[in-house]
């Protein structure tokens, strides 16, 4: 047992070996009944010690996958954890906020995959924070307000910048990160003027890039839209009468409005969700305004995001599916125009032009056109703000994911960042060098800001006289940047830009 002494009480963790855990501690009030929809609060003090070898339940699940958390859930789920190697307040060690994905509908801190010990053995503090999901973090009424779960997130730095000390970090050096969701959370804190100055570095993985080319993004527009439909579902007239109703049926009503079920004939995609950080001018300004110049990012995709969520086993919960029906000529074409705009034939032609199945095919286009193409056009935007920016493409394919045909899957690499290739016979030992490779970029970058291969040297930051990116394959590698033909043309759909030749 390790006691340590936070400004609000003493929290008990454990010592696991060499790291010390500390799960479940408080740092905001609990937002249930008045707090429904209101900005984080700070937590109450405590008397005594507080047991923090347990985690604290997992937010609300808006969608329940196969990804849902086991454990308890609650709306009291304003709880952060915290994995160590020393507790020596001089240690001055790197902290990295670890902020989950899930659509902003699931998941959770608690998650085995985000267990810090592995990554913290590499001489960071790491911290992990629950926040509230779907309509429960992020109804948007003029009167309630707007991105409560954004303030969960500063709300948690803000404990970090009080407390981290005593768990051997630095509060002068934090790097925010996340994955889908938690990428898109960190895009928000850097347009967050609450959050100014309580972070120094951002990640951004698999997501948080600009608008989609043809297809409508997460706004105001459609957050408000939901809430209101959200109300007539409910009975309810304000939000302060939806503030008595039962967490369950908001729950239903808020997955009934989430925009998860995809038109007819389509099939999901990221670009449907309504439950998001929105610009409100109060908690969110206008994109990046404010953004300190001396924050760096990092961010880039994986090369198959979209065989996550179009499983090559078709839907996943229903085996019985075959792909060859659940993904046909008809869908690939469907979904072409959906994401590819007038552009939409030429794509068809030049995916079936080379063989690929329609299931390929489709999986092919959705990657492009929700995360290559728009993370490109973030590349555009760093480099016109004058910030520095380092863009990496995860590309290693373990055996097993060659196997069960996901490949390089969105969120493939949460398992190398926190040293989690524990599946029996799925990774092998080119995958322990490109977990070294991984962990190494993550955390030098953490320490001072550049990414570093295994060999010291630096990733090339962005430049778009001479544009360069990072590929972690079997090996892990700078490049000159490389654009499929398939993103080259949405990317010639995205307003302002005349055809591919602009990158």
């Amino acid at each position: 047992m390790t006691d340590v002494r936070t400004r609000l009480g003493t929290v008990r963790g454990v010592l696991d070996g060499d790291v010390h855990r500390f799960l479940g501690i408080p740092f905001a009030a609990p937002p249930v009944g008045d707090l429904r929809w209101k900005h984080a609060q700070p937590p109450a003090p405590w008397d005594g010690v507080r047991d923090a070898s347990t985690f604290g339940p997992a937010p609300v699940q808006t969608a329940v996958t196969e990804h849902t958390p086991r454990g308890g859930q609650s709306e009291d789920c304003l709880y952060l954890n915290v994995w160590t190697t020393d507790l020596d307040p001089s240690a001055k060690q790197p902290v990295m906020f670890w902020i989950h994905g899930g659509g902003f509908l699931n998941g959770a801190a608690s998650m085995p995959l985000y267990d810090g010990t592995a990554l913290s053995r590499r001489g960071v503090t790491v911290v992990s924070v629950e926040y509230r999901l779907g309509a429960f973090g992020f109804l948007t009424d003029p009167e309630a307000g707007a991105n409560f779960g954004v303030t969960d997130w500063v709300r948690g730095l803000e404990w970090v910048r009080a407390e981290i000390e005593a768990f051997g970090g630095d509060p002068g050096c934090v790097t925010i990160f996340g994955q889908s969701a938690g990428a898109a959370a960190t895009r928000a804190l850097l347009s967050t003027p609450s959050a100014r100055g309580l972070f120094h570095r951002a990640i951004i993985q698999s997501a948080g890039f600009e608008d989609y080319a043809v297809v409508g993004s997460p706004s105001y527009e459609r957050a408000h839209t939901a809430t209101q439909r959200m109300k007539s579902a409910l009975g309810c007239d304000t939000v302060d009468g939806m503030r008595a109703v039962e967490p369950e049926q908001v729950r239903v009503a808020s997955l009934a409005n989430s925009g998860i079920f995809p038109p007819e004939g389509q099939v999901h995609t990221p670009a449907n969700l309504v439950w998001y950080p929105v610009v409100d001018d109060d908690v969110i300004t206008p994109e990046f305004e404010g953004w300190p110049e001396n924050v760096p990012v990092m961010f880039g995709c994986t090369e198959d995001e979209s065989r996550m969520f179009i499983r090559p086993d078709a839907l996943y919960a229903h085996p019985e599916v075959r792909p060859e029906d659940a993904y046909t000529s008809d869908t690939l074409v469907n979904m072409a125009r959906a994401l590819g705009g007038d552009a939409a034939d030429d794509i068809v032609k030049e995916l079936t032009g080379r063989g690929l199945t329609p299931y390929e095919a489709i999986a092919e286009v959705y990657t492009a056109a929700v995360w290559l193409e728009p993370a490109l056009a973030t590349l555009d935007r760093f480099d016109a703000l004058g910030r520095t920016s380092y863009y990496y493409r995860f590309a290693r394919v373990s055996p097993g994911a060659e196997k069960d045909g996901t490949r390089a899957f969105h969120a493939a690499e949460n398992a190398y960042i926190f040293g989690r290739l524990d599946r029996a016979g799925y990774y092998d030992d080119v995958d322990l060098v490109v977990q070294d490779a991984v962990q190494t970029a993550w955390t030098e970058f953490a320490r001072t800001g550049v990414p570093r291969h295994l060999d010291g040297t630096a990733w090339p930051a962005y430049d778009a006289g001479d544009p360069r990116f990072t590929v972690i394959g079997d090996v892990t590698t700078s490049k000159p940047l490389e654009i499929s033909p398939v993103t080259a043309l949405i990317r010639s759909q995205r307003p302002g830009v005349t055809g591919a030749e602009e990158n």
